[in-house]
């Protein structure tokens, strides 16, 4: 019987194969040849290439080059301190040329055009002009990526700019945490976000990780602007002690501590981009502080870790390290 027809077997490869994302996710700049990803996701070289490619849609090398050129457009967006040259090396790439090659070829466009562009200062002024100018529509306002962004997503510049107090985003260090999660991929849905969730807090229950206010959290790997929908990560998560180990329901992964801008809210069905959105825009860019390239990830505080993707209070935690200069 093949075993890619059934269905627990299936499940055990996912979990492997989800280790293995998780490792090029953290080793993305370093060398990864086949054998190094095989032995991580514990197949033979032979049968992790077609098994990988069966379940996540792409070649393992496809997949390990996606990830090095979405991290590398995150840093162009948002690390201006960086050199185009040594994002392209931090990321993997032997050189600045076999990066823009690499780039044109899978956006049909170039990193300086993305760099110059994907401007969030620019992006507030523009907005802030068209709250202005008796609220025209985003269409008017000149800039083919915040155009994009706008409509894409949904969002008005009246929901992001409307007045409001100033933002209580708190500068936290957050230690490392330790997190048992079931992953979803695909586009960020509130159904099958929530499916993720509920899986997971099955498992915690016979396991008694629910009796004390668990730390309930959902992670980001992924940005819908830079990543194709259908390979979207989201991991819904619990945080677990040492004790806890991996099993055939769950995988274990380690989130790095270090500085969040920690933003508590309440947030609405479908509402979660909006609010991140908000806190780049009406926060991160005029604070002292940029993202690094650590996820971001949301935590749950209400009762709604039966449905976290619902109306919730939450804390936004985003990465950051101080701007340069």
């Amino acid at each position: 019987m093949d075993p890619l027809s059934d269905t627990a077997q299936i499940s055990e490869y996912q979990l492997r194969l989800n280790r293995c994302i998780d490792y090029i996710q953290h080793h993305y700049g370093e060398a990864l040849n086949l054998t190094k990803l095989a032995e991580v996701a514990c197949f033979s070289k032979y049968h992790f290439h077609r098994i990988f490619r069966a379940l996540m849609g792409e070649t393992v090398s496809d997949c390990v080059q996606r990830v090095r050129l979405e991290k590398a457009t995150y840093k162009l967006i948002f690390d201006k301190d960086q050199s185009i040259t040594d994002i392209a090396l931090s990321c993997g790439f032997s050189s600045s040329q076999n990066f823009a090659r690499c780039f044109k070829a899978y956006y049909g466009t170039t990193p300086t055009r993305v760099r110059a562009e994907y401007n969030w200062n620019a992006w507030v002024a523009r907005l802030n002009a068209l709250k202005a100018a008796d609220g025209r529509e985003a269409a008017a306002v000149g800039d083919a990526f915040l155009n994009r962004y706008l409509q894409q997503h949904q969002i008005t510049s009246d929901a992001l700019l409307a007045p409001t107090e100033p933002m209580p985003v708190a500068i936290r260090q957050i230690p490392a945490l330790r997190l048992a999660y079931v992953r979803s991929r695909g586009p960020y849905r509130v159904e099958q976000i929530a499916s993720a969730f509920g899986k997971v807090l099955q498992w915690a229950r016979p396991k008694g990780l629910m009796e004390r206010q668990p730390l309930v959290l959902g992670v980001l790997w992924s940005s819908p602007d830079i990543t194709p929908k259908e390979k979207l990560i989201y991991d819904a998560c619990i945080a677990v002690p040492e004790a806890i180990k991996a099993d055939p329901w769950v995988n274990i992964q380690t989130l790095k501590g270090g500085t969040f801008g920690v933003y508590r809210c309440e947030i609405e069905n479908h509402r979660h981009e909006e609010a991140w959105m908000r806190l780049i825009l009406n926060w991160l860019v005029s604070s002292d502080y940029q993202p690094d390239d650590r996820p971001g990830y949301e935590i749950y505080y209400s009762a709604s870790t039966s449905d976290p993707p619902g109306r919730a209070v939450v804390a936004l935690c985003l990465p950051i390290k101080p701007l340069k200069g």
